[in-house]
This record gives C-alpha cells, sequence and structure tokens, in this order.
C-alpha cells in the first residue's frame, strides 16, 4: 500500500526528508502517528509538501531512508482563494510518478490541501481534520470587545487583520469543499462529527484519536504542598487562545493567593529573564497582555518559558499546581490532553470536543469562555483542595490513557477505504 501524505508544510518525516525545521504545532502528532505506520511492512510513505521559498513551477525531490518527499510552491496567499492553475498541474505531475493507492491530505486551511482533494478523481483520499475552519470563523479576535481592553492596532495591522478575517471565512466555503470531494475524514471526537455531518452526511468519517506524546505518559505530576499556587497554559498568540481571559482571571486570584505563578510556554518575544521585551518589539496582542499584567500588578506573577520541547513540555506541567485551558476554540485541545496525560489536574473552557472527556469535578473543571469570574473561582477552588488535588489528576491521566486502548490502526483506516474505492469502482465498472 503505498501512501502520500500532503500536508501544507513539510512536518514530521518530511521536515526531515527535505531539511527545513518546521515551527507549527500540528507536527507532533503527524510524527507520533508516522511513529506508527514506519514499521509496518505493506504500508510505503511518501510526502508533498509546500514552501514560499520555491519557485513557480519548481518540483523538489528528495529521498532518504523515511521515504521520498516533494516540495511545491506555496503561493504568496494561501488562504480564502482557490488555487492558481499552475500548482494544480505540478500537484498531478507529482501524483503522477508517486502513483499511490490512497492519499492523506493533512488538515484544511489553505488552497495547496484544497486542491489536492480536486486532482486524480479516481485516487481514495481521506482528510485528516486538524482544525476546523467553518467553526473558528465564528469566534476570531476571541470576543475581546471590552472598551478598556482591546488589541490596537496600527492602519496596516488593521487591514492586514480584517482582510484575514474576510479570508478565514471564504476558507470555510473551500474547507466544506475538500471534504465534500473526499468524503472520507479522520476525525477523533463528536464534536468534528457533528460539522462534518453539516457539510454532507454522505461523508463517512473514521474515529482515530489524536494521543500526547510518550513524554507526558512518562512524566508524572503529583502535588508538590512547596509550590502550591502555580499555573501552567498554553501558547497564546492571538486573542482566540484567550490568556487575556487567564489574565483577568488571576488579578482576582492574587487577591487571595499573592504568590501565584502562571507559567506561559511558547515563542513570545521574551527577554532572557521571562518576560515580555519593551513594547516596541511586541505584536499587538503582545502589547495588550503587558498592559493588562501592569495593571493587574503581576509582573512579578507572570513567567515566559520561550518555546519548549516535548520533554520540556511535561518536565514543567509536572512542577505545575494545575493546568488551564482558555482558548475560545479548540478541535481537539492538544496541550489539554497532554496536561491530563501527565496528571495535572486541569480546567478548561468549555469548547470544542473538551465536554467530551472532561466531567466536572471528576477528571477536571469547565467554564464559559467569556466567564472569567468563574475561572477565578475554579482556580481558587483547586488552589484550595491541596492534597485533594490528586485524585482529580489521577482520572485526568486514567482518562486520556483509556484512549490508547480504544483507539483504531491508521494503516486500518486506509485499507477499508481503498477496499471500499475499489468496490465502487466495480459497481461503477
Amino acid at each position: 500500500m503505498k501512501v502520500l501524505w500532503v500536508s501544507a508544510a513539510a512536518t514530521g518525516p518530511a521536515s526531515r526528508i527535505l531539511g527545513v525545521e518546521y515551527k507549527g504545532s500540528s507536527g507532533v502528532w503527524i510524527q507520533n502517528i508516522y511513529e506508527e505506520l514506519k514499521g509496518l511492512n505493506d504500508c510505503e510513505l511518501a510526502y508533498l509538501c509546500f514552501s514560499k521559498a520555491q519557485r513557480k513551477n519548481e518540483i523538489v525531490f528528495k529521498k532518504t531512508g523515511e521515504g521520498a518527499a516533494y516540495c511545491l510552491k506555496m503561493p504568496g496567499v494561501s488562504l480564502g482563494r482557490p488555487a492558481p492553475d499552475y500548482l494544480k498541474n505540478n500537484v498531478n505531475l507529482v501524483l503522477e510518478r508517486v502513483k499511490p493507492d490512497i492519499i492523506h491530505i493533512w488538515g484544511t486551511e489553505t488552497c495547496v490541501q484544497n486542491v489536492v482533494a480536486q486532482c486524480a478523481p479516481d485516487i481514495p483520499k481521506v482528510v485528516f481534520l486538524q482544525g476546523i475552519i467553518g467553526i473558528h470563523s465564528r469566534y476570531g479576535g476571541g470576543y475581546l470587545d471590552g472598551k478598556e481592553y482591546r488589541v490596537k492596532y496600527g492602519l496596516k495591522q488593521w487591514i492586514r487583520k480584517t482582510m484575514k478575517s474576510s479570508s478565514f471565512k471564504k476558507q470555510a466555503v473551500f474547507e466544506a469543499e475538500e471534504i465534500r470531494r473526499c468524503g472520507n475524514v479522520i476525525i477523533d471526537n463528536e464534536f468534528s462529527a457533528a460539522y462534518c455531518n453539516s457539510v454532507d452526511r454522505r461523508i463517512k468519517t473514521y474515529n482515530y484519536k489524536l494521543l500526547p506524546g510518550k513524554a507526558f505518559f512518562e512524566k508524572k505530576w503529583r502535588y508538590d504542598p512547596g509550590n502550591p499556587h502555580t499555573i501552567f497554559s498554553i501558547y497564546g498568540p492571538n486573542a482566540d487562545k484567550g490568556l487575556h481571559q487567564l489574565i483577568l482571571a488571576l488579578g482576582a486570584v492574587k487577591k487571595l493567593f499573592p504568590d501565584v505563578r502562571l507559567i506561559l510556554p511558547g515563542p513570545f518575544n521574551i527577554t532572557d529573564d521571562g518576560k515580555l521585551k519593551d513594547k516596541t518589539a511586541l505584536t499587538p496582542y503582545e502589547k495588550l497582555l503587558s498592559r493588562m499584567i501592569t495593571d493587574f500588578g503581576l509582573s512579578e506573577n507572570v513567567f515566559f518559558t520561550g518555546k519548549l520541547s516535548q520533554d520540556q513540555m511535561a518536565q514543567k506541567m509536572t512542577k505545575a499546581t494545575i493546568f488551564v485551558n482558555p482558548s475560545i476554540m479548540e478541535v481537539h485541545a492538544g496541550s489539554l490532553r497532554e496536561a491530563m496525560a501527565c496528571g495535572m489536574p486541569c480546567v478548561s473552557s468549555f469548547c470544542g470536543s473538551v465536554g467530551e472527556y472532561i466531567k466536572e469535578g471528576e477528571n477536571g473543571f469547565l467554564y464559559r469562555y467569556e466567564e472569567h469570574e468563574v475561572l477565578a473561582e475554579k482556580i481558587i477552588r483547586l488552589f484550595n483542595m491541596g492534597e485533594d488535588l490528586s485524585a482529580i489528576g489521577e482520572n485526568a491521566r486514567d482518562t486520556i490513557t483509556a484512549m490508547r486502548n480504544i483507539n483504531c490502526s491508521i494503516d486500518a483506516i486506509y485499507s477499508d477505504i481503498i477496499k471500499e474505492s475499489k468496490t465502487k469502482n466495480t459497481l461503477n465498472g
């Protein structure tokens, strides 16, 4: 079985074959699934990705022991627009060379994934639903409408933001077309299934649980009475991730717990001592966070770690008291699952698939995204639980561990799709 993986950027094995660094987050689960498949004798993987650095009609090809990888030109604007004709022609050339039995498309976020769904209609395809543009487009900007705290944009920044918001909504149309054309979608929750059904009930969905990396199962959280008021959260480059909501809650928490610490991972613009840089070096959203941190007197309570590896993330998580996911929209909530795998007590906004595996008061706590007052109370409640947090953490760990036992295999999904495609072709022929 020859499988072609298609991703917008070089991720996982494709990044190593092509010798480029991948800076996104989806590469983690792509690598995890590659680990599952690489030892199978009947599964040969090839890769197609895209880069703005490539020339218009250039097809880059490299091959190593991990497989063959192709790289094509990524259009300058890839969101909310159809792919140019030259790209479709080049995709068809790659497909003629590879001759895959099945095409696995990672995501729906750009025109390059969309155009692959249009090519070679006789080759069965499956989309791995990463984000859901069609739902996420409703929440752009994170409901940051307060007069006192809002992101301040310069004219050029405002124009770019407005154009991106418009393109995001247009991309939702291309996303629906992509999954309708492919007809097969890999999901891992009922939330995603509901979306696919809303697009077309003829779409066949395959359930595959996205599991955290091994590091999060290997390292285990334990309650530390010497460090009882530390929060670990997510990387939030924009308002959709809700860090401003968490800062608002933290201001209230500090009144009862002056020693509270918030640890934020990710490539923020920070100084060597873990603080946001001077405002001239910050993004508009980082400037807002900086102002809020100052206004609430949190300068000595909020710390930025910079970008972390999986091992480093797991290590930081096990040293904190609780984990908070304040995002307005999550399909999988990968960081939340990682924290639960470590056995951390967690608080999360009720969004996406989160309510399918967090049970209030049993293995975590939930709140509405807009209600930062409730988030503050949940954090205070957990801090007051002391040693009783351990039971919540154990239940969280058990929940994520159980996902391992119900997972099907990706190659079984491929085989089923190929078999069904052949059956249809026979009936139609």
